[in-house]
């Protein structure tokens, strides 16, 4: 699988803190695994997608867990927003749009 880079999608709140950046360069290696197993489960959903909300439940982890993920992957353009369920965003893998 082509590993594309991360990002530190909380960098505008680190305010220069050398803390809060070094505690994000040690995670960086586990979110290349987590952010995986999230388009997995995303891109099974097929057509039906999956929400944040849907995925957080299913994992039994906070929304705040894995919510970077999907804002890594829609930043890529590997999921795509295909609707609203239950007031939230519904996630598909992209090209199952439509």
């Amino acid at each position: 699988m082509i590993q594309l880079g991360l990002f530190d999608v909380t960098a505008g709140r680190h305010g220069g803190n050398v803390e809060s950046a070094a505690a994000y360069a040690r995670l960086k290696p586990r979110q290349y695994a987590q952010r995986d197993m999230v388009y997995d489960y995303i891109a099974r959903a097929d057509r039906i997608g999956i929400t944040c909300r849907e995925l957080a439940e299913m994992l039994d982890v906070g929304m705040n867990q894995i919510s970077g993920r999907f804002t890594e992957l829609k930043a890529t353009g590997r999921i795509v927003k295909a609707g609203v369920r239950d007031g939230c965003a519904v996630y598909v893998a992209e090209g199952l749009v439509g």
